[in-house]
């Protein structure tokens, strides 16, 4: 069979009898037969004949096509080289975290094994470790026959989940343990086995101090908990804090007699200090693992209470961590956040934060609490956060305005591993909002 080409040549030697344009045909021959992605087969000698009747017409035609499918392929080829320097660039980055993750995960093992929780259930929205299923809302029945224990965060909403755990543990006759407090948990951690067993039988768990009681049941167990954002959080136990001086957050010093920044100084990440809870730090036995110097950083105040409330021996104990120490364990904790938590709710968003509750331990969250709603009573202002404010030298009105607090370097130290932990929990909670509801904001 002859091949096309051969015969287009033909037929253009034969259009040379009719005009001088044999060669400028071969030509154009030549082009359709370069750019056959334009110009299918089954158009080429219709192609040729056109060319041959209206030569000036075609041509120009043609060398158009020919230009612009030039510059879609060099269009092509650019995008591809820079969808695989993407890719190349993403492997390298992916590898890149990959050893981070490993090594700061060695470096726990090593230095702070405690903080490394196995028998708690991962989150029911996005833990890889709980569920492999697309379908993860209808997988939930170890979530729903496990213990739970909410990790109550004071002047976040706490108060009002801890309430709600009480009613729905009533309506529901399901046992529920005593408030997990720093003096509580030390004795629930020295219990002996047969002790435990009688523990064991507890469905429900709350309380400041109630991280890594998971580790001390025997069955399944989940965790859930409640953030809010760390400058807010400070505002309010430093009001709180003004009238309620026999709280055992705000035993130590006298919110009525420091300035909002030594509040912050003074108290410094609380969730942090929660999920790095060891009950040994808060055993008298052991008052040596602790440096105590009788007075708060950054604060003008000597601190008159000796016997020192556990969540404060906790603080002192990670104020002698270094910068290396307190970094692995901010990547390590956000790293892994997913993994502590089956949920996660925000304070600024209760009501949904019920719902997602809810879902996860069937349990009647939003039907029960009708007091979950999103209140903001704090005020930001000067005035409205200065303490003693006519006792007060003028230079003082600057240490009450948060706003001057956001190039602080010491206080956004103090507060860096709460914002850390803050930012990954909104992630976290957006994908919870988006499974659960079906919707992307």
């Amino acid at each position: 069979m002859v091949p096309w080409w051969t015969a287009m040549y033909d037929l253009c030697a034969l259009g040379s009898i009719w005009y001088h344009g044999g060669q400028l045909c071969m030509t154009f021959v030549h082009l359709i037969y370069v750019q056959i992605e334009i110009l299918p087969m089954m158009r080429v000698y219709e192609s040729v004949l056109l060319f041959l009747l209206f030569p000036t017409t075609v041509l120009p035609f043609i060398w158009q096509q020919s230009s612009s499918s030039n510059k879609i392929s060099r269009t092509q080829k650019e995008v591809a080289e820079a969808l695989k320097m993407l890719t190349v660039q993403q492997t390298k980055q992916e590898l890149f975290e990959n050893q981070q993750r490993a090594q700061t995960e060695a470096y726990i093992l090593k230095n702070f094994p405690w903080i490394v929780k196995n028998n708690s259930l991962g989150n029911y929205f996005t833990s890889g470790r709980t569920h492999n299923s697309a379908d993860v809302l209808h997988d939930g029945k170890d979530y729903t026959n496990s213990a739970i224990v909410f990790l109550h965060q004071s002047q976040s909403g706490g108060s009002a989940i801890s309430d709600c755990l009480e009613t729905i543990a009533k309506k529901k006759a399901l046992p529920k343990s005593e408030f997990m407090s720093g003096s509580k948990r030390v004795k629930w951690d020295k219990m002996d086995e047969k002790a435990r067993a009688l523990g064991d039988k507890f469905k429900i768990h709350s309380g400041d101090s109630a991280f890594g009681l998971c580790d001390q049941l025997r069955g399944k167990c989940s965790y859930f908990t409640v953030v809010r954002n760390p400058m807010e959080h400070a505002l309010s136990t430093y009001q709180h804090c003004k009238t309620s001086l026999g709280d055992e957050r705000c035993s130590v010093i006298n919110a009525n007699k420091v300035t909002l920044r030594e509040w912050i100084l003074h108290q410094g990440s609380t969730v942090f200090q929660k999920l790095l809870f060891r009950s040994d730090i808060c055993d008298k036995r052991n008052s040596h693992l602790i440096t105590y110097n009788n007075t708060t950083p950054g604060s003008k105040l000597k601190i008159k209470n000796e016997n020192l409330p556990c969540w404060y021996k906790q603080k002192l104990h990670q104020q002698q961590l270094t910068k290396t120490d307190r970094q692995h364990l901010i990547n390590y904790i956000t790293d892994n956040l997913d993994e502590y938590f089956a949920a996660i709710g925000l304070y600024d968003e209760l009501e949904n934060s019920a719902h997602i509750f809810e879902h996860v331990f069937q349990l009647p969250f939003s039907r029960v609490c009708k007091n979950l709603k999103n209140t903001r009573n704090d005020e930001l202002s000067v005035g409205n956060n200065r303490a003693n404010n006519n006792n007060k030298p003028r230079d003082d009105l600057y240490e009450n305005d948060p706003a001057n607090f956001q190039y602080d370097s010491e206080v956004l130290d103090a507060l860096e591993p709460d914002y850390q932990i803050y930012w990954k929990a909104q992630q976290i909670f957006k994908q919870q909002k988006q499974r659960l509801f079906n919707k992307i904001e």
